[in-house]
């Protein structure tokens, strides 16, 4: 009667090692992130809109709103919550200014030193 044996592959220790190392570490959740509004969605000119954001930094936010520039880059418009608070799971019910509707607007929550920031995606705003 035969047996099976069990065959083992010799790899080294190093080999694990580097492998492991040019796979980097894995990508931190940035400390300020923007939940919501999605990108895509809209809100009404002069009203208010939910924003969610998650905040790691312990760190007092500011919401801004925003208008995003034919470079890619985004210009502030109008603090739309200041002091917005420093908890891990924010929100605010922003007042929106009187701007002109279009797609062309982003929703920016940042520390108040400037230090962190995130932008939302694309946010319309309807007359």
């Amino acid at each position: 009667m035969r047996t099976a044996r069990a065959r083992t592959i010799a790899v080294p220790a190093a080999a694990i090692v580097a492998t492991a190392l040019a796979a980097g570490p894995a990508a931190a959740d940035p400390s300020l992130k923007v939940r919501t509004p999605a990108a895509g969605s809209s809100a009404k000119v002069a009203g208010s809109l939910l924003v969610q954001w998650t905040n790691t930094t312990g760190k007092e936010v500011d919401v801004w709103l925003s208008a995003r520039t034919p470079s890619g880059g985004h210009d502030r418009l109008s603090l739309v919550a200041p002091k917005a608070g420093s908890k891990r799971a924010g929100e605010a019910l922003a007042t929106l200014p009187v701007v002109a509707p279009g797609t062309s607007y982003t929703v920016e929550v940042t520390t108040q030193d400037g230090a962190e920031s995130d932008v939302s995606g694309p946010l319309g705003l309807i007359g």
